[in-house]
């Protein structure tokens, strides 16, 4: 029995569907013949793709297809197609499936080399899943996280192992959304590009994002030598660059890369900055300026602390803790600049009765 044949636009709706090729708010996504490259944000350029799948935020894989009718051998006039098409779509994208299929033959391409063993069309997840081969070079992290602490140390002299992290953590942050972090630039403008990228006004991200606003405003406080060495500077820069890489490479693992990174950070304590962040003297520090009490006043100055208030305000600042990524990053300086939300009285005070009363109306308080 003869092979059913398929017109280009049939094989490129089936494409569509197989593909799941549909329009989201992170990613511009369809088929067609009239749309251009122009059109999907490349500048000037006029072909035309036959299906596309391209991420707002360019760490994420693209995805490109070409098709033919059925009654089209794919061969390398085909494969040439595809690959300049690859390469329009490379200028922003460092990751890109190209796909080839005319209802029947399948080609994949990961960037411009072709996957053997692919012959049945999948929903476009599993082709980005072919990125996911790459593996983190820990090695590398652990020699970069090494170099950076060292120079931030002992070049730009910042003392405080924190502030360490919290000005490499802008200087990533900073990476991500564009800063032109380059090689030779001056103390001024190397710090200034870090925090005008952070204040953008143009990223959504980081206007309504509060963690990272505390970044900028911790950032802005650390105290660090303006007459550190060119070198230093390069090498910092040179640093951050491969460590954003690893991030932005190896994206579904980008936790990881950072777990990494900051647990590797960690081995730089020095005694006095050793043991977890959530020492007494910070959870105390915190519950101060919550209740406001200070380390002048008397025990119960304004409320009698009980274990059942304690426990309620102890599992609120818990809660606080696990909106940052790793609970290392929460430290003094961060969790000082921090909110919490307590119950509270008509006059805006603290309503320590009624977290009394919730805890003792828990299974457990007959504990207390």
């Amino acid at each position: 029995m003869a092979s059913a044949y398929y017109t280009e636009d049939q094989v490129r709706d089936m494409a569509r569907i197989k593909l799941h090729l549909e329009e989201t708010e992170s990613a511009k996504a369809g088929v067609g013949q009239l749309t251009s490259f122009n059109q999907l944000g490349f500048r000037g350029v006029k072909d035309r793709p036959d299906g596309w799948y391209l991420p707002n935020e360019p760490y994420y894989p693209a995805l490109i297809l070409e098709v033919k009718g059925s009654n089209i051998k794919l061969g390398e006039k085909e494969r040439g197609e595809l690959l300049k098409n690859i390469n329009i779509v490379q200028t922003r994208y460092k990751n890109v499936v190209g796909l080839l299929y005319n209802g029947y033959e399948l080609e994949v391409f990961k960037n411009e080399e072709q996957v053997l063993g692919e012959s049945e069309l999948m929903d476009k997840e599993h082709y980005f899943g072919l990125f996911a081969t790459n593996r983190i070079n820990k090695l590398l992290i652990y020699s970069l996280t090494h170099s950076i602490n060292d120079t931030l140390h002992f070049d730009f002299l910042i003392k405080n192992l924190y502030h360490r992290m919290i000005f490499t953590a802008c200087a990533l942050v900073a990476k991500r959304y564009g800063a032109a972090l380059a090689k030779g630039m001056s103390f001024t403008l190397f710090t200034t590009a870090i925090r005008e990228t952070l204040e953008s006004p143009l990223s959504e991200d980081l206007t309504r994002n509060k963690k990272l606003q505390i970044l900028l405003e911790v950032f802005s406080e650390i105290k660090l030598n303006a007459q550190c060495k060119q070198e230093a500077i390069n090498q910092f820069i040179e640093d951050v660059s491969k460590i954003s890489d690893n991030i932005n490479s190896d994206f579904w693992n980008g936790e990881d890369v950072m777990a990494i990174f900051f647990n590797e950070f960690n081995r730089y304590k020095a005694k006095s900055e050793s043991g977890q962040v959530f020492t007494p003297d910070h959870i105390t520090s915190f519950i101060y300026r919550i209740t406001g009490t200070s380390r002048q006043d008397t025990m119960y100055p304004r409320f009698q602390l009980t274990p059942c208030i304690a426990i309620f305000v102890a599992t609120v600042i818990k809660n606080e803790s696990v909106k940052y990524a790793f609970n290392n990053k929460w430290t003094k300086e961060l969790m000082e600049k921090s909110e919490i939300v307590l119950p509270a009285k008509a006059d805006g005070t603290p309503d320590f009765d009624f977290m009394e009363r919730y805890i003792q109306s828990l299974p457990y308080s007959r504990f207390f």
